[in-house]
């Protein structure tokens, strides 16, 4: 059987791998989010695209 201690630091290490899978995730959409507005940027020729989408980040994060 498994004794407490040994229970807890499963449980504490399951809950540390959770937290930086659950990191990761986000750091990819980030960079995913992050790169299709800079290929945009390329393509457009100018920042715009990027001045939209912060734009509308804000606007988001108000309502």
């Amino acid at each position: 059987m498994i004794d407490l201690v040994s229970a807890l630091l499963i449980a504490i290490v399951s809950v540390c791998f959770g937290l930086l899978i659950g990191i990761q995730i986000a750091h990819i959409h980030y960079v995913r989010r992050l790169a299709h507005l800079a290929k945009r940027s390329v393509y457009s020729k100018t920042i715009a695209p990027i001045l939209v989408a912060a734009r509308d980040q804000r606007k988001n994060k108000a309502a």
